[in-house]
């Protein structure tokens, strides 16, 4: 048993949010039902991740520093140890 960390960082809703949740898992669970778990936990308001994954522009997804496609998060595996951030795209000048 383990835990993960998600971090998720940029403007949602017009404010800035860097925040870190951390949960608790016995072995591998799929992105989806990581996510999932939070938004019945209320970690960050009700689907949270939900709403977020279906932005026009969407967030950018890594793992462990690596990317990861929106589309795969339905089969990705990720483990106690391991580090999600859901980064939003930003501009400015």
């Amino acid at each position: 048993m383990g835990k993960i960390k998600v971090k998720l960082a940029g403007m949602v809703n017009l404010k800035m949010i860097n925040q870190v949740y951390e949960e608790e898992v016995d072995g591998g669970i799929k992105l989806a039902d990581l996510f999932k778990r939070i938004d019945k936990k209320g970690g960050w308001g009700n689907n949270y991740f939900k709403k977020i994954l279906k932005l026009p522009t969407p967030p950018v997804l890594l793992v462990n520093g690596e990317p990861v496609e929106l589309e795969e998060i339905k089969n990705y595996v990720v483990n106690a140890g391991d580090e999600v951030a859901l980064l939003m795209p930003m501009a400015g000048g």
